[in-house]
């Protein structure tokens, strides 16, 4: 990538920077203040023209040092500006938003990543944020009643989602090759451009769709820039592929969905999810991720009839919403990233030690359901509440051995070393990974009573409306954060046994 250095001290270059985003800032303050211009459109102001000044930084400074240190800047700046209630040109926001801090962070991520090695993946991936995520709020803001859904907490519209599909296809299609031919790379086949245009766009709707409190201006460029990256690295046929478990993970969710395993939110982040996963890591990945989802659907249908007896009890039914698909899967995800970028196959044993945790989990509670016995506390072995967070049974704890060993057989076979040694590894690692998951829900998962049937509960809200109390446990310790627990615990004691052992 050529470089036009303004200065051949290139600290006076990031002098000119900083001073030029502070002006962004400024005048966005003098557009709300003197103009009555709203602070959601004076934030698109800042956001659009910071945006494409940042992009242009690969072009005017050979070193990475400099635009790391404005972005560290600003990722301070933002958060004490946002807790300050300063700012608000740029701050001011219908809901509350930690974009501005997001919008650096990215920025460095993508620095560290990319910036010696493909600065055009930077380029597109801060392109795509500071064009296609306010044309998605100025189309959505704009449309005359606009068909509008809820995965997480945000409200989207499915003409935003439209203009950011297409103004991230076109950036792509238009953008890319000249970055390419700047980099002096071979020019692209138009086939290729189209397949790695779709596969883009496809994570960019997803990552924006998702998001909430200005997270996409984190997940949008970060993993556009993912995707483009594995794009770029595949010959046109691994292209297709890729594409091809692109839709496959598209069939899988919306199999799920029309099976009531998953709700709306779930299905779109089970979307991504499984996009990038499949993506990264082809066939062998896809096995046990299917295995997982495919087969503890099916049982928790089992369990339906069941689970509707305990439904004033638990926090969350049989469908798995968006929380629930990242508690159970983002450590799948994390792995999978990391293996990415570093090829270690420990990354891909952590990513079977994951999936079993939560497959042990999920089966010792969907089996345990359906044991006739009263279960007992894992700690006290006192006989609790069928539903009871921490509560076990001979049947559900046979749920996690099964589960466990059939989610470690169904990926273990691609890696290299002892069957037995590798099997045994993973196989423990996700039941001490379903076994903590109960010890947290008997210690520290929020637990509530309900103040017109005084029963124990989950949930926040009771008997339709009656707001439960805090009786034991942490606030902020709920299901997910439980299950969180549970995958990530799979994960670290395959590390830990990986290095004990082999």
């Amino acid at each position: 990538m050529p470089v036009y250095q303004l200065f051949s001290n290139e600290w006076i270059s990031f002098g000119i920077f900083l001073a030029i985003i502070l002006g962004f800032v400024g005048f966005s303050e003098v557009l709300r203040k003197s103009f009555n211009m709203s602070g959601e459109n004076t934030r698109q102001f800042v956001h659009v023209g910071v945006g494409l000044l940042v992009t242009c930084s690969p072009f005017l400074f050979a070193s990475p040092l400099q635009p790391a240190v404005l972005a560290g800047i600003f990722i301070v700046l933002n958060a004490v500006a946002i807790k300050g209630d300063q700012m608000k040109g740029m701050h001011t926001t219908e809901r509350f938003s930690l974009g501005t801090v997001f919008f650096p962070l990215s920025f460095l991520i993508l620095i560290l990543l990319y910036w010696k090695s493909s600065p055009a993946i930077l380029i597109i991936g801060m392109l795509i944020m500071a064009l296609s995520d306010p044309l998605a709020s100025i189309i959505g803001n704009r449309s005359k009643n606009p068909k509008q859904f809820v995965f997480w907490q945000d409200t989207k519209s499915i003409a935003g989602s439209l203009a950011v599909f297409i103004s991230a296809f076109i950036i792509v299609l238009i953008i890319l090759p000249i970055l390419k031919q700047l980099e002096g790379g071979a020019s692209l086949p138009i086939i290729s451009l189209l397949l790695i245009g779709f596969a883009v766009s496809v994570v960019a709707v997803l990552g924006e769709s998702i998001s909430f409190a200005g997270s996409d201006n984190l997940s949008v460029p970060l993993l556009c820039a993912l995707i483009l990256d594995v794009m770029l690295k595949s010959s046109l046929a691994q292209q297709v592929t890729v594409v091809g478990w692109i839709a496959f993970s598209f069939l899988l969710a919306y199999l799920a969905y029309r099976l009531k395993a998953l709700t709306l939110g779930g299905t779109a982040g089970a979307m991504l999810l499984g996009s990038l996963v499949f993506s990264i890591g082809g066939v062998f990945w896809v096995i046990p991720m299917a295995t997982f989802f495919v087969l503890s659907s099916i049982l928790s249908k089992i369990g339906k009839l069941k689970r509707t007896i305990l439904k004033g009890m638990v926090e969350k039914g049989s469908q798995r919403d968006i929380l629930q698909v990242y508690a159970n899967g983002g450590v799948s995800l994390i792995m999978a990233i990391l293996f990415y970028f570093t090829g270690n196959d420990l990354f891909y044993l952590m990513f079977l030690g994951s999936l079993a945790a939560a497959t042990a989990d999920t089966w010792g509670t969907e089996i345990g359901i359906l044991s006739r016995s009263e279960p007992r506390h894992i700690l006290t072995f006192n006989k609790v509440p069928t539903g009871t967070s921490g509560g076990v049974t001979a049947l559900g704890t046979s749920g996690f051995f099964m589960g466990a060993g059939i989610l470690t057989l169904s990926g273990i076979f691609p890696v290299s070393g002892s069957f037995l040694h590798l099997f045994i590894i993973v196989a423990i690692s996700g039941i001490i990974g379903a076994l903590i998951d109960s010890i947290v829900g008997a210690t520290v998962q929020a637990q509530y009573k309900c103040p017109y049937c005084q029963k124990t509960t989950e949930k926040l809200f009771h008997c339709g409306s009656y707001k439960t109390t805090l009786i034991a446990g942490i606030r902020w310790i709920d299901n997910d954060v439980v299950n969180f627990i549970c995958t990530s615990s799979g994960a670290l004691f395959v590390l830990l046994f990986c290095n004990l052992f082999i």
